[in-house]
């Protein structure tokens, strides 16, 4: 029987890149005169883009129900960035 060499495992020398790129996504969240969001389809939405978000703000301020509306971030704690004005 002939006898085998040891194998030298190299994999944890090797850098790895990842595997996804974390791309930034935004969020609408409503501030309401009466009720609440969830029948607003633009706060379910995601957004790949601050100016997508802004133009989904605008659709959403045709619901009179809406005083007011701003993006955050799609992060776990969402970041506020920007109010979005009428």
């Amino acid at each position: 029987m002939a006898a085998t060499a040891p194998v030298r495992d190299d994999s944890s020398a090797i850098q790895k890149e990842p595997t996804t790129t974390a791309r930034l996504t935004f969020r609408l969240r409503p501030i309401m005169r009466q009720g609440v969001a969830s029948s607003i389809p633009e706060t379910w939405a995601h957004f790949s883009t601050i100016d997508d978000a802004r133009a989904a703000a605008k659709e959403m301020y045709h619901d009179d129900r809406v005083l007011r509306a701003f993006i955050v971030t799609d992060e776990e704690p969402p970041q506020f960035v920007e109010w979005v004005e009428r």
